[in-house]
């Protein structure tokens, strides 16, 4: 594929620009020796999506080592990345794309922004969660609780991929992901059935290595890199 069929693509994503920047015109008016100021807007674009695509990334692929077993003595590690990255880095992507205008874009990133937040703010111990849970049920409990979130979060992840079905095919491989692994992690969490939960992690996993490549293909542009990732 050429760079310009590319960047045409990726345009889907990142089309918008914005006037942020307004700088002075100084003009010096000859007749009377006076300068004159005028403001310019000057263009500065705006394309946050590489941030979300990113902060999702690295959270469902650290998510996917632990549900799907490779890695089970660090729980609290899921915790950081879900608070430092996860759910500040889709944030500040949605506030952006509000800013810009796409509307989906912000819901999307926002909702699951939530979702780290949720995740995030349930498994530390200062929140009171887990000793309740603990209290009231025990483990099972808490795999309930989550169980019941993330089939929450399925039902608005497969509504977000009904909104991409004109998008190009990785969007939609993104939102497809993203709610089987939901899915698989609630119907998990509800029955108790550890395969489930291994099968959300997989799929995490794999979800992880697809947003990374839409990140990398939105970053890497002619104008600063030699590398070329076709968008489709």
């Amino acid at each position: 594929m050429s760079s310009n069929s590319s960047i045409e693509q990726k345009a889907d994503i990142q089309h918008h620009e914005i006037d942020m920047l307004p700088t002075a015109n100084v003009v010096v008016d000859h007749s009377t020796g006076q300068m004159q100021t005028h403001a310019v807007s000057s263009l500065a674009k705006i394309h946050p999506a590489p941030i979300g695509f990113g902060a999702f990334a690295l959270c469902s692929f650290v998510l996917g080592l632990y549900n799907s077993g490779l890695i089970t003595n660090l729980p609290q590690v899921a915790v950081g990345v879900a608070f430092g990255y996860g759910a500040m880095g889709q944030f500040i992507c949605g506030i952006c794309e509000i800013v810009i205008g796409n509307i989906f874009a912000a819901a999307s990133m926002l909702t699951f922004s939530g979702f780290f937040f949720t995740f995030g703010i349930m498994m530390i111990p200062s929140s009171g969660f887990l000793q309740i849970a603990m209290e009231n049920g025990g483990l099972e409990t808490v795999h309930k609780c989550m169980g019941l979130v993330q089939i929450g979060y399925a039902i608005a992840a497969f509504l977000f991929f009904l909104g991409t079905l004109r998008q190009p095919i990785l969007i939609r491989l993104v939102l497809f992901q993203v709610f089987l692994a939901f899915f698989c992690g609630g119907i998990g969490g509800l029955t108790g059935i550890v395969n489930f939960n291994i099968a959300s992690g997989w799929i995490s996993f794999t979800l992880s290595l697809t947003a990374w490549y839409v990140m990398a293909a939105l970053l890497y542009t002619p104008e600063n890199t030699m590398i070329k990732l076709p968008f489709f």
